[in-house]
Parts: structure tokens; sequence; C-alpha cells
């Protein structure tokens, strides 16, 4: 069956399934592991890790998932990419798209006040605050040079706390749609032909190349047509990270759910937090 326990670190895991990693390992090849730093560097083991949960432990199946995952990071330069983030010469703000994205989004990477109990990052999204006209008249190379930079500073950031811990840590991603009208059920439906077209474009799911970047995700201030909205949006999510979304409509109950991942001090005060500082990293 394979599985994960969590509290066990990396090494441990990947130990406890020695079998399937070396299954998979052989599947995926020296030569494709070589290609990206993902596969052949200090970070290996915990993208390994992530492959073979995210896609259930199937050896076969993550392998091929792994291989496509190399291949995009190959065409992308996404080790370049990450070289520069790591030297520190490349920050969010910098990334190709930036401004043409945030001057249409009210979301945070990773909040300015801190990170969640579990110690990984917190990303906050005010998803009915966007303004959707700007997003959508972003030409498609800049959203998918900005989508690449994105991913690929979310998970410098997992990996390097890998690297001081020795464990796989995942976002806190909490989507806050206090305000969602149902006049927006028609932007979803264009995201869902962005999100189609980009698949075709880039031959891939890109969630795939990133799979396990969140360990909690969190929907809170959730419309009475919630419902209808996630029906539009699950089958472009992937399977494992659609199971970790967790629907709070009761503010009262949200707010209790956000505090026992977040401390009071670190959650935003208008998500009934105390931080009352910049939230949005830039």
């Amino acid at each position: 069956n394979g599985g994960s326990n969590l509290d066990l670190s990396v090494a441990a895991q990947l130990e406890r399934e020695k079998e399937k990693v070396n299954l998979f390992l052989a599947e995926v090849g020296e030569e494709n592991l070589s290609k990206s730093i993902v596969g052949r560097d200090a970070i290996r083991d915990v993208w390994i890790l992530r492959f073979l949960i995210g896609f259930k432990w199937k050896p076969k199946e993550c392998a091929e998932k792994f291989k496509t995952m190399i291949q995009y990071r190959v065409a992308h330069n996404c080790d370049a990419i990450r070289a520069q983030m790591e030297a520190g010469s490349l920050t969010p703000s910098q990334f190709p798209g930036y401004q043409e994205h945030h001057a249409g989004y009210v979301c945070s990477f990773d909040l300015c006040s801190g990170r969640a109990k579990s110690g990984g990052p917190i990303s906050v999204e005010c998803t009915p605050k966007f303004d959707f006209d700007i997003l959508m008249q972003i030409d498609t190379k800049t959203q998918d040079e900005y989508l690449v930079h994105n991913f690929e500073w979310h998970f410098y950031l997992l990996d390097q706390l890998y690297l001081k811990t020795g464990s796989m840590t995942g976002f806190v991603k909490i989507f806050d749609l206090d305000k969602c009208s149902m006049k927006q059920v028609s932007v979803v439906n264009q995201w869902r032909k962005v999100s189609q077209a980009r698949q075709e474009r880039l031959g891939l799911n890109i969630l795939e190349c990133y799979p396990e970047c969140f360990a909690k995700v969190l929907v809170v201030n959730t419309p009475s047509f919630f419902a209808v909205l996630w029906k539009l949006i699950k089958p472009f999510v992937p399977p494992r990270t659609a199971d970790k979304v967790k629907v709070e409509s009761n503010s009262k109950k949200a707010k209790e759910k956000m505090l026992d991942l977040v401390d009071a001090a670190v959650l935003p005060s208008f998500l009934g937090g105390e931080f009352a500082g910049e939230w949005m990293m830039k």
C-alpha cells in the first residue's frame, strides 16, 4: 500500500518504502535524474518523496510524472531560475509578469508576519478581490513565465526548510472568499478555459510538476453557492490536493480552524488574528 507518516523524516519515509523507491528510481533512470538539481543534488530525496506520496506510491506512475517534470524543468530553465533565487538575486517582485499580475492580485507568496505552527510558509489569497479584467488581459507568454517563477519560488522555500529540518513541509493555504458574488461564477468559467489552454500549450498540467505543495488548504467565508464553484474548479486540481481542501462558511468556526494552524500573532487581523501590518510579500 505504501503511504506516509509525515512525522517521520524524509530519509526514514524513503527507507521504510525502500522497495518502491528502488522501483521508482530504476523506472526514472539515472540519465533523467542527472538532468536537474531535483534529481541529483541535496534536495533529491524530498522531491522523490513528494512524487511518491503525491501519486499514491505507484512506482511506475510516479516515475512517469517525475520524468515529465524533469522535461518541464529543462524546457523552462527552472534550475537556472532556482540558482538566482538561491543567490538572492531573484525575488518575487523581480519575476517576469509580477507587475502585470499584482495589479490584479490580492494574495501573498508567504505571509510577512511569520510561519504556520507546523513551520511551513503561509499563503493567503483573497480571490474575490482580484481584478479579473486585468488578469485576463495578460498575454499567455507572460502568464506562463510568471507561473513558472511562482511555483519555483514556492518550492525554493519548501526545499530550504527541508535542508534545515530533514522533513517534508507544505504550505498552509488560506482562501478568503469574503464578498464573493454569484457573478464571479462566470470568472471561474473563464479561468477553466485559461487553465485548459495552458495545459494544451505546455503539454502538461503544471500542478503535477509540483506535488505536495500544500499541507493544508482552508477555504473560509464561503458563499452559499460555493458547491457550484468547487464543482467547476475541482477537475483542475490534483486529487491529493483536492482531498486536503477543508471548507468553512461559519466565521467563528473558520477562525478556530485558522488559529489551529497559525498563531494569532501571525494571522492577519482581517481573518480574525492579531497581525495588523503588511502581510503581502513583495
